[in-house]
């Protein structure tokens, strides 16, 4: 085994902190090499060991959808791309959401998604909505296009707990979006006294070991309570359709020196994983997402039906992949 690469896997189970350099390393070793396995080891190893062996479910609605003129390359809503049309989800369609998500108790976290441009107030009355209705301990987080420190503040002022917003990999790129501007919105979400969530995505076959890194220290330096990785789905119509997709195994890799390099913090955050995967929640990965309504890595009107899990589907899940306990949003605990 490469010695410098068991030098790093021991210092991060050691509980220092690895330098961006050793994650670069990390992040570089083939998959089905030796050095692989054993950071895949360490890593589900390090968050089972930091969290107990306990796992939590996050759910989303999809509140909204028109034909966005961001054009992200690889997003379902692209207006340039989308098979799909504008619509929203009435009232009562996002109660029965928010009561089925809820109602167990099991959710740790509900994110409300809606589009890069969006109207605050209607936002707004959707988050007192969910709130209302809410069956269970369950934060509710906003999944939002650039927002300022004020809209925040109007948030969170109607309910919002958090606020998940990525900067994305390869901005400028595949989106029209800058770094600073997607970088910016979480430090006004944190201005507005809200935690912040992201993940590293989408991720492709091209996106380099410096990249990734990149954007796992960044999410550390910013302070994410909940961050992972997210393989690109090739959507058809999009850009994207026909690419190759990273394996599992890649994702497990890149989720797995992710945890070695968060596994020291005070507060570890929670490490999602996408697409889910029995390999991904051996390597260090303890987040499962439910999803309704509508989703950018789906061309259905309602991914409950296609890609989207359920809350029992996700709790099956982590059991099978030998988590002894599911976190609640009040970090009640409860055997699964």
């Amino acid at each position: 085994m490469n010695a410098d690469i068991k030098r790093i896997i021991s210092k991060a189970m050691d509980g220092s902190r690895i330098s961006k350099n050793e994650l670069v390393d990390l992040l570089k070793c083939d998959d089905v090499s030796e050095e692989a396995f054993a950071i895949r080891a360490a890593g589900g190893y390090l968050m089972r060991q930091r969290t107990q062996n306990a796992g939590v479910i996050f759910g989303q609605i999809g509140i909204e959808m028109h034909p966005c003129e961001a054009n992200c390359s690889f997003c379902s809503f692209a207006s340039d791309f989308t098979q799909l049309t504008a619509t929203r989800l009435d009232d009562q369609a996002i109660v029965e959401s928010t009561r089925n998500f809820t109602g167990s108790g099991d959710l740790y976290g509900l994110w409300l998604m809606t589009m890069a441009t969006y109207d605050l107030e209607a936002y707004l009355d959707a988050v007192k909505l969910v709130k209302a209705n809410l069956g269970g301990p369950t934060n509710v987080y906003s999944n939002v296009g650039d927002t300022s420190r004020e809209g925040f503040e109007a948030m969170k002022a109607a309910g919002i707990d958090g606020v998940y917003h990525c900067w994305r990999l390869r901005e400028g790129v595949d989106t029209p979006f800058s770094d600073e501007a997607r970088k910016q919105t979480l430090v006004n979400a944190k201005e507005a006294n809200l935690v912040v969530l992201d993940a590293v995505e989408p991720i492709g076959p091209e996106h380099t070991a410096e990249e990734l890194a990149e954007h796992i220290l960044f999410d550390i330096e910013i302070g994410c309570i909940q961050t992972g990785s997210m393989k690109r789905i090739p959507v058809p119509g999009t850009p994207f359709e026909g690419t190759p997709m990273i394996t599992d195994l890649r994702l497990a890799t890149i989720v797995a020196a992710q945890a070695l390099a968060v596994a020291n913090l005070d507060r570890v955050p929670w490490l999602g994983i996408h697409e889910p995967s029995p390999i991904g929640y051996a390597s260090g990965a303890n987040l499962i997402t439910a999803e309704t309504g509508f989703n950018p890595r789906d061309a259905a009107e309602d991914t409950s039906a296609s890609r989207g899990l359920d809350i029992p589907a996700c709790r099956e899940i982590l059991r099978q992949a030998g988590f002894a306990q599911l976190v609640r949003g009040d970090g009640s605990r409860v055997d699964l």
